[in-house]
């Protein structure tokens, strides 16, 4: 559960090192950037995937609890459905930090 766990603030970890890489990647520094970093976007899109993939997994492991499965156990069902929660949940956070940014920036006086 731990790793679980370290997947979803990893995804802090790839928003606050984008922008320090954005930052430091200014057209003011004058060093273009190198072709094999990952971009943003692939990050998020990582992220969302892996949200969309827990998700599934969980919706997939309570339909077998459901159905009276015998491989199937309450506790990981439970541990995975609240993963993919805490996932989703990031994502949310993510997006509501980005758009909140991106809207001061937009209202700065020029």
């Amino acid at each position: 559960m731990i790793d679980k766990m370290g997947a979803v603030s990893g995804l802090s970890g790839l928003l606050s090192s984008a922008v320090t890489d954005a930052l430091k990647g200014s057209p003011l520094a004058g060093k273009p950037q190198p072709l094999d970093q990952a971009s943003f976007a692939d990050a998020i899109s990582k992220a969302l995937e892996s949200a969309s993939m827990a998700a599934d997994k969980s919706a997939e492991m309570g339909k077998r609890l459901q159905m009276d499965d015998p491989t199937a156990s309450i506790e990981e069902t439970v541990i995975a459905m609240n993963t993919s929660s805490l996932q989703f949940t990031a994502v949310v956070q993510a997006r509501n930090k980005i758009l909140q940014a991106y809207n001061d920036i937009m209202n700065m006086p020029v």
